[in-house]
């Protein structure tokens, strides 16, 4: 594995800038995650997991860049972090989306999934779109700030009064179980790991959410490592053509097909 990342990064180091270079020379990238599996996941030792991880560990290592080492940033704080170059990229289900890409650069995607809602069991407030939250004034509904599911839902008619953000997921789930909130928002995987977790038979799970596109996220970087994001893209495109791609996202959940359906200018033409 050694020798082959040697000769990849060898033939791609040309086409990299100072940035990967620099990766290269102390032996590890600093990626932002947010904690949120199967996402990314951080163990009690700082090793971090999780199919964004997992992906972007084996690219780097293509790259010549053997370690990860990672900060838990909140999504809404991923582009000031890259911006301010407190972290190299960010690798933690960022979706891609056009506001985003005014700021940052993604690669190509590597995850994508459906949205989804947890409720009180039996959905006593028959919540199935965000639509649904929007009409009734008196519901309200918790997700991340800066979160994709944050700009949907007030994108479709919810209004700021009603969304309550939580600090970490496991916490929003908190708020649904003690009735603080009535809808808990977040992407499905990542919400059905939690309820998962949580087993409590009086918590049930809306997915997909209807009326929502999937989301399909990338690793994103500061705007100023393109050569570093096009040398990423083509190792990203090494690991999906050989296969290893899928052996490393689909034991979370995710499609390799719905990813591999899907370019970067889907979303952000441009970028």
């Amino acid at each position: 594995m050694v020798a082959a990342g040697a000769v990849i990064a060898g033939s791609i180091g040309s086409a990299s800038a100072d940035t990967l270079q620099k990766l290269r020379d102390q032996g590890y990238a600093t990626v932002a995650v947010a904690n949120e599996p199967p996402y990314s996941d951080v163990k009690g030792d700082g090793y971090v997991t999780g199919a964004a991880p997992d992906v972007a560990r084996a690219v780097m290592k293509k790259l010549g860049v053997p370690e990860l080492k990672a900060q838990v940033v909140a999504y809404g704080s991923m582009i000031p972090a890259l911006l301010a170059r407190r972290v190299d990229m960010a690798t933690s289900g960022l979706y891609i989306k056009p506001k985003r890409c005014e700021s940052i650069i993604y690669s190509e995607p590597d995850l994508c999934g459906a949205e989804a809602f947890a409720v009180m069991k039996g959905n006593p407030h028959n919540i199935l779109t965000y639509e649904d939250i929007g009409k009734n004034p008196d519901v309200t509904m918790t997700t991340c700030a800066g979160c994709a599911e944050e700009a949907y839902a007030l994108e479709r008619g919810v209004s700021a009064e009603q969304i309550k953000v939580f600090t970490d997921p496991p916490s929003g789930i908190k708020m649904l179980q003690q009735g603080r909130v009535d809808v808990f928002a977040l992407s499905g995987l990542g919400t059905q790991d939690l309820l998962r977790k949580f087993n409590d038979p009086n918590l049930e799970l809306i997915m997909p959410v209807k009326g929502v596109p999937m989301g399909c996220a990338g690793a994103a970087f500061n705007p100023e490592d393109k050569d570093f994001r096009d040398a990423y893209d083509q190792a990203l495109k090494e690991l999906k053509d050989s296969g290893e791609f899928a052996k490393i996202i689909e034991p979370y959940g995710f499609s390799t097909e719905a990813t591999l359906a899907v370019k970067r200018d889907d979303f952000c033409p441009g970028n």
